[in-house]
């Protein structure tokens, strides 16, 4: 599936929130962000919505055709244990569906109706997986095509593969580096709206080894591949976008920096202030294995046009 993209295409650096306690801005279009987060919830017995249980957050990122970058793939991302369970010795099975909570496009504030609405998204057909995971299997992030979700319908945004950090620019990422998470927390998403909840932190390490997580108190534990992050993220977080944020003042990035998707949430540590993020170069990997035909999958700053030579 395609879509066509006419309204909003996230340019992490076009806007700035402003900080106040620390006199700096993050450079990063918050506005773009909150239109990418959707919200995931379960299903019923019956296949409808469950609204009562949520389960997780995706964001929406865009792969643009190389015949016409306007015309896109539409990819849903987040962490694999919330489409796999069973991978993640949940001890409860797979879903075959579950449902996105997005804002509605046309919505009029005090109008008694709802801002949102729910879209279907079927992860298997006819038995099979309808979504992609990495073929390292320590690697907590899921990605799948959701047909689904109508852009004329709901107020969205994705975040462009341009937004995804070289190999340079991830390997330039250390300790301390600032970073930005957007998602669900669980009563308070809104009643009218989706409201993604922003939180802000450090990288705290990135261990060499895998880090032993476990579903629940009494679940066998399973090794994933994540980075560190210092702040308070919680397990509706699961699957939301991480970024790096640099400050300045007055908007000017430290070192020459650019703010980056920096990887997906996968676990948490209650009580502890820290969270494991999946790098965001297994997401692109699981990208390249999936073959968008005639897909541009150029990460990094758009490529400066080519200057004349003098005649």
């Amino acid at each position: 599936m395609r879509w066509k993209i006419s309204h909003l295409c996230l340019l992490l650096s076009a806007f700035t929130f402003l900080c106040s306690s620390a006199r700096a801005s993050i450079n990063i279009n918050v506005e773009a962000v909150q239109k990418a987060v959707v919200f995931l919830y379960a299903a019923d017995a019956s296949g409808a919505v469950d609204k009562n249980k949520p389960i997780g957050t995706g964001f929406l990122i865009s792969i643009p055709t190389n015949a016409d970058p306007k015309r896109i793939y539409p990819v849903l991302v987040t962490a694999r244990h919330i489409f796999d369970p069973t991978w993640a010795k949940c001890g409860v099975e797979n879903p075959s569906i579950i449902y996105a909570r997005l804002n509605k496009k046309f919505y009029k504030p005090n109008s008694g109706e709802s801002g949102f609405d729910f879209a279907r998204i079927p992860l298997s057909d006819h038995g099979k997986p309808t979504w992609s995971h990495h073929t390292r299997d320590d690697i907590d992030a899921a990605v799948v095509v959701p047909i689904a979700i109508d852009p004329d319908q709901f107020d969205l945004g994705e975040i462009s593969i341009e937004n995804f950090p070289t190999e340079d620019e991830l390997a330039s990422q250390s300790i301390g580096d600032p970073v930005m998470s957007a998602g669900l927390l669980p009563g308070l998403a809104g009643n009218t709206r989706n409201y993604p909840i922003f939180k802000f932190g450090n990288i705290s390490n990135i261990p060499s080894e895998d880090v032993e997580t476990h579903c629940g108190p009494q679940q066998t534990g399973f090794p994933v591949k994540v980075w560190l992050i210092a702040a308070n993220l919680v397990p509706g977080n699961s699957g939301s976008p991480i970024f790096h944020v640099p400050l300045g003042g007055n908007g000017i990035s430290i070192g020459g920096t650019r703010p980056v998707l920096l990887g997906v949430q996968s676990i948490s540590f209650i009580g502890a202030d820290v969270a494991g993020m999946t790098p965001i170069n297994f997401v692109y990997e699981i990208l390249q294995n999936m073959a968008f035909p005639d897909s541009n999958l150029h990460r990094g700053p758009p490529s400066a046009p080519s200057i004349p030579s003098p005649k």
